[in-house]
């Protein structure tokens, strides 16, 4: 029973020798655009997020889960769009989801700055389109962060092939190719 005075005060210790953890919540939305290319023309299309909360504490932010809804994903062209949900099998797999985990600010600040002249970082994320999960690599770019509000832009280029989705054609003679370039931008408010 000693030891109980000694680890309560001990414990009390580190606790307000610590430095205060703030805490903020931040609603987010993102905006998609994705650009592809066919044997015909090049094309794009857009998307957005289903609404997500994320909580940064002390500069570092849990990206749990962030969501798109395949029918939310539009093309300006009713065929290629109904072409499209049916790749991703839309009535089996109604979203693609993200999931970056713990991101660290700091860490992206550094990678921004770490080159001289650099404009950009780099963070990683798993992407899952239908049933298969894969790491990207994204690079960020204006990260913008204020009291009540941060903002960045992402980009990274996916393989259709990698996720097992087989490109649409027409007539077995147009088809879209296996690359498709992706720009997120991302804005957290804080609730």
């Amino acid at each position: 029973m000693r030891l109980l005075p000694g680890f309560v005060l001990g414990f009390t210790l580190i606790f307000t020798l610590s430095p205060s953890v703030s805490a903020t919540d931040y609603r987010g939305d993102c905006t998609i655009v994705f650009h592809g290319s066919s044997t015909l023309h090049d094309f794009q299309g857009k998307a957005g997020c289903q609404p997500f909360t994320v909580s940064k504490i002390d500069g570092v932010i849990d990206m749990s889960k962030v969501s798109v809804a395949i029918a939310d994903m539009d093309t300006h062209n009713a065929k290629r769009d109904k072409k499209m949900r049916e790749m991703f099998e839309e009535d089996r797999f109604p979203v693609i989801t993200g999931s970056a985990g713990v991101v660290a600010l700091k860490d992206i600040r550094a990678s921004i700055t770490r080159e001289k002249g650099a404009d950009s970082g780099k963070v990683g994320f798993t992407l899952k389109i239908r049933e298969i999960a894969k790491p990207v690599t994204a690079t960020v770019t204006n990260v913008v962060e204020t009291d009540s509000r941060i903002t960045a832009d992402l980009a990274f280029t996916l393989s259709l092939a990698e996720y097992r989705l087989k490109p649409p054609s027409v007539l077995g003679v147009i088809s879209v190719d296996d690359k498709v370039s992706v720009t997120a931008t991302v804005v957290l408010d804080s609730k």
